[in-house]
């Protein structure tokens, strides 16, 4: 399967871990109020997953993450209240962003969570500003029905203002990273200035952990920055990273390659073996491909 780290699956990489979603809203909350409301009412250190949120429209919806976390309440029965969480990421204002994150509370809250109240959390990095806590659920109907509201609360945090670039090394390594590469991905200068200080945080992590997030920002900001500035991009990556002697951007494209090559030819594989006049030997001569791996690709495909 080929790594895609497009803005989506990159921000669903960093935050899929409860911790660091969690450190995220505090970061956030020292600069939106509603946000820090909402975070008083509640437990952070209860805060869970609701497991592959994004996978299963049918049953789970297809919203980034979301999580469930718990009130904070010294009283037993209140404490067990829970608050669901829908984290929903945008590049770009988008107009329909509204009957979509409906759309995703009904299809993880009301079907699998016993409707409990919600707080939708959009995160933005977008170039231009974005306010979209006037829109409505309906703003093509007549003016008395705007009155209707939306069935859950609706957070923005724009990335822009979630920290000072001299915070950075206080941030934990991937939020760090990531932050940078979120606030800046549109800016290569400033993408330039700041992605040193913010790789040097990976130094504190297992270093094969740290070499495949390094991996996975590469992947993501080069597919982002485009014609002259790619190469540049890449030379300055390469100076960050190899400084502490992490895996070359050299490794990681090949690595990537190789992986589009595996994916492109179990597509073809399994074309061959859907057809299902062709014997293992002759897919195997037709596709170049060992017969072996023919063999192993059924097996896989059996299971």
């Amino acid at each position: 399967m080929v790594r895609k780290f497009s803005h989506d699956s990159y921000v669903r990489s960093v935050l899929k871990d409860p911790a660091r979603t969690a450190e995220l809203l505090r970061l956030a909350s020292r600069k939106n109020n509603n946000l820090a409301q909402f975070l008083a009412t509640v437990n952070l250190d209860t805060l869970q997953e609701i497991s592959e949120a994004f996978s299963d429209t049918v049953s789970h919806g297809n919203g980034d993450l979301a999580f469930t976390v718990k009130i904070a309440s010294d009283e037993p029965k209140q404490a067990e209240l829970l608050v669901g969480i829908i984290e929903e990421h945008k590049s770009y204002p988008e107009a329909g962003i509204i009957p979509q994150l409906v759309k995703y509370w009904f299809q993880i809250m009301v079907r699998n969570q016993k409707n409990i109240p919600t707080v939708a959390v959009v995160l933005y990095n977008g170039k231009d500003p974005w306010h979209i806590e006037k829109e409505t659920m309906f703003p093509n109907y007549p003016e008395y029905y705007h009155k209707i509201g939306l069935p859950f609360l609706l957070e923005v945090i724009d990335v822009s203002n979630i920290f000072e670039d001299k915070e950075i090394p206080q941030i934990s390594p991937k939020i760090a990273l990531a932050l940078v590469a979120l606030k800046y991905i549109f800016n290569g200068e400033k993408l330039k200035k700041h992605l040193k200080s913010a790789i040097e945080g990976l130094k504190s992590l297992p270093r094969e952990e740290a070499e495949d997030f390094l991996s996975q920002t590469f992947i993501y900001l080069r597919q982002w920055i485009k014609g002259d500035a790619k190469e540049q991009f890449k030379m300055d990556f390469k100076k960050c990273s190899e400084v502490y002697g992490y895996k070359s951007i050299a490794e990681v494209e090949e690595e990537e390659l190789a992986e589009k090559i595996e994916s492109r030819d179990n597509e073809w594989i399994d074309a061959l073996l859907d057809n299902g006049k062709l014997t293992d030997e002759e897919i195997s001569i037709i596709s170049g491909v060992s017969l072996e791996n023919i063999r192993n690709r059924r097996t896989q495909r059996l299971h």
